[in-house]
């Protein structure tokens, strides 16, 4: 109960750290800035102290460095600089999304970076066009934070596969979402300039002012990198571009190119449901000492938790006790439900611990934890509406738009139903909640008004890169499956793979020292893993202390999570 109870306030912890936007104190200093609106944009690099421990920067780019003429925007960076700074390589960090903050993702989760790639490397964050202090500003609610946090709940919500009501509710709201936005962002708007093709020509502007900046050629500046989930997207699209320009790359969570490319979003979760039915070997084989909803076999635990599930289905749960943490009455719906289960196969560490205790409550319908955990029946100055930007939300659906830029048009209610029940029948757990995301790009008019050099054709691939690139993956990833690493791996001629075997969304879901030597070879010369490599973890679920040995870990994990579903 105690090691529960720690897990709930770290959990709680985490959600109100995770916030895209920039730290905000009271005051600023000449020599410490703590707000990027008091950097004007360059096209130098010029490192302004900031956070701190960091240096701050805003790059001014084009809108399209193939028309100049539409104008520039700024991208903000910070960097964490090494204690060998005049010789030591820069290496680009995203962390996923599309719309995740690297700004607010190197703040917070330094150490982890560091852990996985050491301390000899100046880590650099950015945030993507649109995205947090980047522009083009990209809310559909310009002025208005509190109607977007608001309204947010409306429309990003689990669809009811078997009611035709909410399939159309769920399919409409979407529509209405997307007419809104192309009210604010109107087809002429910044916001088509807004993509990951753009993105990574930023990238190659940034190495080449670097490298100038230094007295080198830029010319013969190369990107160093890691990209984790949408992140490797990112990374692969650079290297298609630039096949010439690749220094290092890590491409961590891979999603599959050419699915993400075609709009669909259709091939992430064929290892979801196998992710979660891990945690019945894992409760199992941690013991009932260690899990409480602990039974006779991996097949007993599975048959509780279907009891249970049929439950919630046949009667929702009611929280309304106010002697109880929760200041509105709150009703634990199957919908509810789902929604918090996406998050159980992303980090194991974390919520196998905190999963089998809400199973154990709501086998004796009780929602404590549930609500403990969730966050359900917090009240709007509980939630606080200053925690989350709305900016958070629209970048993920614009650039995903963009990206796609009309190829997967749900603009029926057959198209729509038809692509739920796909995803549904490749997981049962998270198909339905997953299954919304393309469908706001219907009526996303902007996408279809991306300029020509911002399209990319056909998925990313290249014969060989100046570098190879080195492919991880997890053995189940609920998100990213193996499959669509190894799918990369045959795309781009001379790259590697590595295998880390356990079950979470990228190799930072679990320790494997194994992984980080490979990761430390592969920097230092480009050597790539034996082909077949897989490596062992040093964490298990249950068996290591509860979070796992960095919590800056199950932080960015949790980011990611938020970033494909709330």
């Amino acid at each position: 109960m105690k090691n529960f109870s720690r897990s709930v306030l770290w959990a709680f912890a985490v959600l109100r750290t995770i916030a895209a936007a920039p730290l905000q104190p009271t005051n600023n200093t000449q020599s410490n800035i703590w707000d990027f609106s008091l950097l004007r944009p360059s096209p130098q690099l010029n490192w302004t102290p900031c956070f701190d421990n960091f240096t701050c920067t805003i790059l001014e780019v084009p809108l399209d460095y193939s028309n100049t003429a539409a104008g520039t925007v700024g991208i903000a960076f910070i960097k964490w600089t090494a204690k060998n700074a005049s010789s030591a390589q820069d290496i680009l960090v995203n962390p996923g999304g599309p719309g995740d903050s690297g700004i607010a993702t190197v703040q917070q989760h330094l150490g982890e970076f560091q852990k996985y790639l050491g301390t000899s490397y100046n880590i650099i964050g950015f945030d993507p066009r649109g995205v947090n202090n980047s522009g083009p500003p990209l809310s559909c609610f310009p002025g208005k934070k509190d109607t977007a946090k608001l309204y947010d709940p409306q429309w990003r919500r689990s669809v009811d596969s078997s009611s035709k009501s909410s399939m159309l509710e769920q399919w409409a709201a979407m529509g209405a979402f997307g007419e809104w936005c192309s009210d604010v962002h109107h087809p002429s708007s910044p916001a088509r300039y807004v993509n990951t093709a753009a993105t990574a020509a930023d990238m190659l502007r940034y190495v080449e002012v670097a490298a100038e900046a230094k007295g080198q050629k830029k010319e013969d500046a190369k990107l160093w990198y890691y990209g984790i989930s949408y992140g490797t997207i990112l990374g692969s699209t650079f290297a298609s571009l630039w096949p010439n320009r690749v220094g290092r790359m890590i491409l961590d969570g891979v999603v599959d190119g050419e699915d993400y490319y075609q709009g669909k979003w259709q091939n992430n979760l064929v290892d979801a449901d196998e992710g979660v039915r891990t945690f019945f070997k894992d409760c199992f084989a941690a013991g009932k000492e260690l899990c409480s909803f602990w039974d006779e076999s991996p097949e007993a635990i599975e048959k509780r938790f279907e009891a249970i599930v049929k439950d919630l289905t046949d009667s929702p749960i009611i929280v309304a006790d106010r002697s109880l943490a929760v200041q509105t009455p709150t009703v634990i719906t199957l919908g509810k439900f789902k929604t918090y289960l996406t998050r159980i196969p992303y980090d194991p560490i974390t919520w196998f611990p905190n999963f089998a205790a809400v199973l154990t409550q709501l086998e004796k319908r009780n929602g404590t934890y549930f609500v403990s955990v969730t966050g359900a029946g917090r009240s709007l100055d509980q939630c606080s509406l200053d925690e989350v930007e709305p900016t958070q939300v629209e970048p993920r659906f614009i650039i995903g738009c963009n990206d796609a830029n009309g190829r997967f048009n749900l603009s029926t209610i057959d198209a729509w139903t038809e692509h739920v029940h796909l995803l549904l029948n490749q997981s049962r757990w998270l198909g339905e909640l997953w299954a919304t995301g393309p469908a706001t790009c219907r009526s996303l008019e902007v996408s279809n008004h991306v300029p020509e050099s911002q399209r990319l054709k056909s998925a990313p691939s290249a014969k060989n890169t100046s570098a190879p690139i080195l492919f991880v993956s997890t053995t189940i990833d609920p998100v990213t499956p193996l499959g669509a690493a190894r799918k990369a791996l045959k795309l781009f001629g001379g790259s590697g793979l590595l295998i880390q075997n356990n079950a979470g969304h990228g190799s930072i879901s679990a320790f494997s020292a194994c992984s980080k030597n490979a990761l430390e070879r592969y920097l230092a010369d480009s050597s790539l893993p034996e082909e077949g490599k897989v490596c062992e973890v040093d964490e298990v679920p249950f068996r290591t202390q509860q979070g796992g040995t960095d919590g800056q870990a199950r932080g960015l994990l949790e980011t990611l999570w938020k970033s494909h579903y709330l």
